[in-house]
């Protein structure tokens, strides 16, 4: 981003400084006979009074003051509100680009968003007007036409999501699958699908909250309808089976789809703490139903082992079992699961363990864990397949 120095202040501003010290502080002219003859040069020169007097009201424009690096530029010659930062790499996508820069008045960190295509831009336009001020929802700033036609939004700039820094507690954890599905259940309260939850729609603003961005692919739904339509579309990896396969199922919700792809999202961050039940795969192309289904089967057989973990573990396990059901009859609403589910009505650190579960610590106990487990079976006689 370029300096934000100063320019020469302009003589009017001088002059009027000057004034102010006559008019207030009047001892102070003769404090310097050279200044004082200065300024009694000025008050007699009616060419100098007169603007003075009008600027004493005047309201000067904060863009007289801010630099403007070579790297910058406005984003179209009609808009100066703003500067876009080429020294910021543009992120180009299939339907759109990204820039990067600052609002003029206040100095923000902006992103602004061209889209060319003019009816999905429209579309997601409408949209993020109908999600103003919801809680873990990106938040439109702005919007303008640039100098080709095509509408850009403003939008704040934030963080890359990682599921790796978040990960590093079950709290952390806890505390953003919370945010996004806050984030949701206000979205799917207005009868909205995101249908692209993944970790690239998911941003950190510098306080640490989670933030669902890009509504491009969201659409308006019916949750009453017998028969709901919601468009085949998504990142792959992290699609719902009924966007792909509507007729396979009976009626159900459809906002229920980003409920399984958050299960994903979820399934990533909490791979290092569940053992053994193939979370490694999750965000991967070749991941298809029947995987998550045998994910399904691997989480049921973990809680039903819940002697040998903490519990705050197993309510994970739960949490993330809901949320992949291949039905989506069988999941469970974002609100619902807010309101009701353990893992996230308490957090981990008041749970039943006697420490906060860190990932540092658990990787070293999860192997002592599945050693007791694999010698508890052996003195049954029980002839182990696999080692859990």
């Amino acid at each position: 981003m370029g300096s934000s120095h100063r320019a020469p202040l302009p003589h009017s501003y001088l002059h009027h400084t000057l004034l102010h010290q006559i008019q207030h502080h009047p001892h102070k002219k003769t404090q310097s006979t050279q200044l004082a003859g200065k300024l009694e040069d000025i008050m007699s020169n009616p060419l100098l009074i007169a603007p003075l007097k009008k600027a004493e009201t005047a309201t000067v424009s904060c863009q007289q003051y801010v630099y403007t690096a070579p790297c910058e530029h406005h984003p179209s010659k009609g808009q100066t509100d703003y500067l876009v930062n080429d020294m910021f790499p543009k992120l180009k996508h299939d339907l759109s680009t990204i820039e990067f820069g600052i609002r003029i008045a206040d100095f923000m960190p902006l992103a602004f968003k061209t889209v060319p295509v003019a009816g999905l831009v429209e579309k997601e336009l409408q949209l993020l007007n109908d999600l103003r001020d919801l809680p873990n929802v990106i938040q439109l700033e702005d919007s303008f036409v640039n100098d080709n036609g095509d509408t850009v939004l403003v939008l704040p700039m934030l963080k890359k999501f990682d599921c790796d820094i978040v990960n590093k507690s079950l709290c952390s954890v806890r505390k953003t699958t919370r945010q996004i599905l806050t984030g949701l259940a206000a979205v799917h309260a207005r009868d909205i699908v995101h249908l692209d939850i993944n970790p690239s729609n998911i941003m950190v603003t510098h306080s640490k909250d989670a933030v669902i961005i890009d509504f491009g692919l969201s659409a308006k739904v019916d949750r009453k309808s017998s028969k709901p339509q919601v468009p085949a579309c998504g990142t792959v990896g992290y699609i719902a089976p009924e966007v792909l396969r509507p007729h396979s199922y009976e009626k159900y919700d459809p906002t229920l789809a980003d409920l399984y792809s958050l299960g994903i999202v979820l399934g990533q961050m909490l791979e290092p703490y569940i053992p053994d039940c193939d979370l490694h795969y999750f965000g991967s192309k070749y991941l298809s139903v029947e995987n998550t289904n045998q994910t399904v089967a691997y989480l049921k057989e973990f809680i039903a082992q819940e002697a040998f973990y903490p519990s705050v573990l197993v309510q994970a396990a739960d949490l993330l079992r809901c949320m992949l059901e291949e039905n989506p009859s069988d999941r469970r609403s974002a609100q619902d699961l807010l309101d009701t589910h353990p893992f996230l009505t308490m957090c981990p650190e008041t749970s039943n363990t006697s420490t906060p579960l860190k990932l540092c610590d658990w990787l070293c106990r999860v192997q002592e864990i599945k050693y007791q487990k694999y010698l508890l079976e052996e003195q049954k006689g029980c002839e182990i397949y696999r080692y859990r």
